[in-house]
C-alpha cells in the first residue's frame, strides 16, 4: 500500500485531517497523481472517498491546476455515484467554473459536458450539498443553450413543493 493511501486510511472528513493530507500533497508532489486517480475511480472505498475530501481542499487553493487535466476530471465527475464523493467533486467544478477566463477557454464539448454532469448530479444526487453546487455551476451556462434555462426552471418547480427549507433557501439563489 502506497504512502499515500496508509495516510487517507487515517483521515477523517475534519478540516484539521483534510489539512494533513493537503500538507502530504504538498511535501510530496508526485502524490497527485495518485490522489487524482483515485478521486477520479469509480470505486467508493474509504481511501476514495477520503481523498476527493483532501483533492477539494487541495485543488481550492489552486484550482488553475486543473486546468491540463480538466478532461479527465470531467469524466471522473461524472462516473461518481457516491455522495461523499460528489460533493467535494461538484464544488470544485463549480469553483473552476466560476471564472471568467477559465469559462471563456471551455469548448462547447466540454461546456456540454459540465451541462450534462449537472443535470444528472441534480437528478440523482440525494444530499442538497451535491445538487447546490451542480445548481450554482448549471446557472453559470444558462444562457449555453436554448433548452437549459427550460430545464432548470422544470426541475425546480417540479422539486419545490416537496422540498426541504435547504433547497428552498438554494433555490431563492435563482429566482
Amino acid at each position: 500500500m502506497s504512502p499515500l493511501k496508509k495516510l487517507l486510511l487515517t483521515l477523517n472528513a475534519s478540516i484539521t485531517d483534510r489539512e494533513k493530507g493537503v500538507a502530504f500533497i504538498e511535501a510530496n508532489p508526485t502524490s497527485f497523481d495518485e490522489l487524482f486517480d483515485l478521486v477520479c475511480a469509480v470505486k467508493n472505498t474509504r481511501e476514495h472517498i477520503v481523498a476527493a475530501w483532501v483533492f477539494e481542499r487541495f485543488m481550492l487553493k489552486r484550482i488553475d491546476s486543473l486546468t491540463p487535466r480538466f478532461d479527465k476530471f470531467l469524466i471522473g465527475v461524472k462516473a461518481q455515484t457516491h455522495e461523499s464523493k460528489r460533493r467535494p467533486l461538484a464544488k470544485v467544478l463549480f469553483h473552476y467554473c466560476d471564472n471568467n477566463r477559465r469559462k471563456a477557454a471551455l469548448t462547447e464539448k466540454k461546456i456540454d459536458d459540465v451541462v450534462s454532469i449537472c443535470f444528472a448530479y441534480m437528478i440523482d444526487a440525494k444530499k442538497i450539498a451535491a445538487i447546490g453546487f451542480a445548481m450554482k455551476t448549471l446557472h453559470l451556462f444558462i444562457n449555453h443553450q436554448d433548452w437549459i434555462e427550460e430545464e432548470f426552471r422544470a426541475y425546480i418547480e417540479q422539486k419545490l413543493p416537496n422540498s426541504s427549507a435547504g433547497f428552498r433557501s438554494l433555490v431563492n439563489q435563482f429566482i
